[in-house]
């Protein structure tokens, strides 16, 4: 009791009610605006290590060249998908391993984390295949980086390049944008974001203005 008189000599009714009311605004405007980050992977969480794609440029040749990630977005603006081998990330160990063995960004990581505080739940919408793999291996991971509870359920969790889970579309950025156009269309969720490296993807969620989804472009 000591304590409670000693906030209430502290503070003052009137300043304690009004934190009060300012905390039951702020538990209501989650409560009735459920929100989703959807966050990237690769080169927005994390730069993989020991992860390539195999470029090709003269398909009747057997040299190729190892390409990260990063490097491979270059390529895709100039050459199309057949040029490249994407065996790597077919492979369920070579995932795993890139991704624990990664270097995280930290700098977007704290943007994460300034959204869960601000009653975000997550979500991941890569580009990578191998669904159930990374279903496993991401919450892992985000747990070890971010070191505070956060609210990510395995359905939110969209690998787009999977072999076995069909997502639409005629690239990675149309089939972000259609899982994207899903949520808006079917989820509890009213606002709905996404943390992206690749311009092409954040280019065409500017261009669905009627779907007001909101960006970040890292």
């Amino acid at each position: 009791m000591d304590k409670i008189d000693n906030i209430f000599s502290f503070f003052g009714p009137s300043m304690l009610f009004i934190i009060l009311i300012i905390t039951m605004y702020y538990i209501y405007n989650i409560m009735n605006n459920p929100r989703i980050f959807f966050l990237d992977i690769d080169d927005t969480l994390l730069s993989a290590n020991n992860i390539f794609i195999y470029f090709k440029e003269n398909l009747s040749d057997n040299n190729f060249i190892k390409l990260t990630p990063n490097e491979y977005k270059k390529y895709a603006m100039k050459y199309p998908k057949y040029h490249f081998d994407f065996c790597d990330f077919d492979n369920p160990i070579i995932i795993s391993e890139s991704i624990i063995e990664s270097t995280p960004i930290l700098h977007n990581l704290e943007i994460v984390k300034e959204h869960i505080k601000n009653g975000w739940d997550l979500g991941i919408l890569t580009a990578r295949g191998e669904e159930d793999t990374i279903r496993k291996i991401i919450p892992l991971w985000l747990k070890k980086q971010l070191k505070i509870d956060f609210n990510l359920k395995e359905e939110n969790i969209h690998a787009v390049g999977d072999r076995i889970k069909i997502y639409f579309g005629k690239n990675d950025s149309d089939k972000k944008l259609n899982v994207l156009i899903k949520y808006w269309k079917t989820s509890q969720y009213k606002r709905i974001k996404l943390i992206d490296d690749n311009e092409s993807t954040i280019n065409l969620i500017k261009s669905f203005e009627k779907f007001k989804f909101e960006y970040i472009h890292c």
